[in-house]
């Protein structure tokens, strides 16, 4: 319904962290949740997952449909939404949560914005072979 067309890119090898899938889950649906709310409709939802020698790092990264004047620190703030007009409805909690919840587990969890580009990134250290 909200016209956006998913990018999942996945790596070759299989990408293991140590957290709560529940929590997980949660964090990454309130990261989809804003991105169905907020892009641009008619776009795309890129959804990477890689891994470097130590971290495991799951991003998302869309268009927004409206004017993003507002940096990442306070988007994340809670009860702040990217533009006061917008008429989605929603509490302003989702991505202050999705950090809370990530953070809560080991990770970090970071926004970008560049003009209309909307990027989180969710952080965590990557689960050894010997682990």
């Amino acid at each position: 319904a909200a016209a956006i067309t998913p990018v999942i890119n996945l790596p070759e090898e299989e990408v293991y962290v140590y957290t709560d899938g529940r929590l997980l889950w949660r964090a990454m649906s309130n990261v989809l949740s804003n991105a169905v709310k907020y892009a641009l409709p008619g776009t795309r939802l890129y959804v990477d997952v890689s891994a470097t020698q130590d971290k495991a790092i799951i991003s998302f990264k869309n268009i927004s449909g409206a004017q993003l004047n507002i940096s990442a620190e306070e988007l994340m703030e809670r009860f702040v939404r990217g533009d006061a007009s917008r008429s989605a409805e929603g509490s302003g909690l989702g991505l202050s949560i999705a950090r809370s919840l990530t953070e809560l587990q080991g990770g970090q969890f970071a926004l970008h914005i560049d003009g209309d580009l909307f990027k989180a990134e969710l952080v965590f250290p990557l689960l050894s072979a010997e682990s």
